[in-house]
């Protein structure tokens, strides 16, 4: 574990905590915030249990957190083939689950969503550790549906969680949106520099992801056609790395000014920059984009497990922070007309007054901190 070594009971003041979850970027890095603000106390350790499939083993040697892997399988959207293996596997999942922490001896575990969130809650809830609950997504997740009951605590990240009724109210803790410290401070002159944007236009910021969306990336290029006569806008987009050069290109061809980027790491710079997100609309980018203030266009990926995106939609659109084009009404015209709208509002109406406050981390911290005390 991150810290003074694992499997060592540390003193109250500090605690030992395992985050458990992963799949999908909108699983993990609301983890990733959580391990942070907890490490903001040197004292305190952080250990993240996924799978060797998910994004996690990815991302998290790159941000310098311990992960250790379990096997499970997926349940949601999958043929029945793949289902049956699943629920075969899942005891081994369990077993896997109570040896690690049995080992690792940790005072609180977090639940995140995803595929190991629900092995390592039922061990969790078997050794009576402390389970906390944080369900990222404004519809939740079949893990965090099923263990909620019985957590300790349940967090929401969004306003519309709770409608849906999953949760026991006398354990749940609405919080806000839950992302990284300083997303919403990026330095908006030094970020125009780095990306070699132009201070006096109106900028879109487009992205699907880390990995980039293809139906997003072809439509955007296509609505570049309808685009070339707006002098005041330019784009910075995400592609992910399969779709950059077509992209690129395709703005070329169409005379719009772009920055094609496969990645940015500069999030909070990318923010700074943008007086309008066309985006998917993910646990994490939904939450940034309500922590940041943004005006947003939101084409949820139809194939999210429980349609959630749409939901996650929904949420900032009733908020006034959002128009939503589901992808089946999806096509160049409509989004060029979006786009055009907002140019035409200007940039001074591209920062909305919806912002909402980033202390979800912190307050998450605190309620593990009160479990801890309390056994």
């Amino acid at each position: 574990m991150a810290g003074q070594g694992a499997g060592v009971r540390k003193s109250r003041m500090h605690m030992n905590v395992v985050i458990a979850g992963g799949g999908t970027g909108g699983h993990l890095y609301p983890g990733i915030a959580i391990a942070r603000e907890l490490l903001r106390d040197s004292g305190n350790e952080v250990l993240f249990v996924g799978t060797d499939q998910g994004i996690e083993s990815r991302v998290l040697p790159r941000e310098g957190f311990p992960l250790r892997t379990i096997t499970v399988g997926k349940l949601k959207g999958m043929r029945l083939l793949s289902i049956m293996r699943t629920l075969i596997i899942l005891p081994w999942s369990v077993v896997q689950s109570l040896r690690l922490l049995r080992e690792v001896r940790p005072d609180v575990v977090i639940g995140v969503g995803g595929y190991s969130s629900g092995p390592m809650g039922v061990a969790a809830l078997v050794l009576r550790v402390p389970l906390i609950i944080v369900e990222p997504n404004s519809y939740a997740g079949l893990a965090n549906r099923k263990l909620g009951r019985m957590a300790d605590k349940v967090v929401l990240c969004f306003p519309g969680t709770g409608a849906q009724k999953f949760f026991p109210p006398e354990k749940t803790a609405s919080l806000g949106p839950l992302v990284r410290q300083g997303i919403d401070r990026g330095n908006r002159d030094r970020a125009i520099t780095d990306f070699g944007l132009d201070p006096g236009r109106f900028t879109v910021f487009v992205m699907g992801g880390s990995g980039g969306a293809h139906a997003i990336n072809m439509t955007m290029v296509k609505a570049a056609r309808f685009l070339k006569e707006v002098p005041a806008l330019q784009v910075l987009h995400q592609t992910g790395e399969k779709d950059a050069e077509e992209v690129r290109q395709g703005y070329r061809d169409a005379a719009v000014k772009a920055v094609v980027l496969p990645y940015i790491h500069d999030m909070a710079g990318a923010y700074a920059v943008a007086d309008l997100a066309v985006s998917r609309s993910g646990a994490t980018t939904v939450a940034e984009l309500a922590v940041c203030g943004k005006r947003s266009v939101l084409i949820p990926f139809p194939f999210a497990a429980d349609n959630h995106q749409e939901y996650n939609a929904k949420t900032l659109a009733q908020r006034g922070l959002a128009k939503v084009i589901v992808q089946k009404d999806l096509s160049a015209e409509i989004l060029a007309d979006e786009i055009r709208r907002a140019v035409a509002q200007g940039r001074a109406g591209a920062e909305t007054t919806g912002r909402m406050e980033n202390r979800a981390a912190e307050e998450i911290v605190r309620i593990c901190k009160d479990h801890v005390q309390a056994n």
